[in-house]
């Protein structure tokens, strides 16, 4: 299961929405193509395929590579017609909720 925040340096699963004008979702869009920038560089295609999951929902696997940055901004073209770019910028961390849960026997635990 996937924690909060997205691990800097980890593997990460991006899902996302196709949309059109009217902000429905697109389905079956062809020709995608993801894209990432770390830290404000240039944007490079990422390695992963892209994934219909159905409904306008897509998916795509971003590598650890690819994560390995403080900001992480993505975009997902597509040549389908009147479909819109999705995007989002993720801020990574190097410590999950997950981390913080000391075991009772550490004495870092509030039991």
């Amino acid at each position: 299961m996937a924690d909060w925040p997205p691990k800097k340096n980890a593997a990460f699963t991006w899902y996302f929405f196709i949309r059109d004008a009217d902000g429905d979702p697109v389905a079956g869009a062809t020709a995608l193509d993801v894209e990432s920038s770390g830290d404000g560089a240039v944007f490079a295609d990422v390695a992963a395929v892209e994934a219909d999951e159905g409904e306008g929902l897509y998916s795509c696997a971003i590598s650890a590579a690819e994560m390995n940055f403080d900001v992480v901004a993505l975009i997902c073209k597509t040549s389908t017609a009147g479909a819109k770019t999705a995007a989002q910028v993720i801020y990574t961390a190097t410590r999950q909720l997950t981390d913080l849960a000391f075991p009772t026997t550490t004495g870092r635990s509030i039991d």
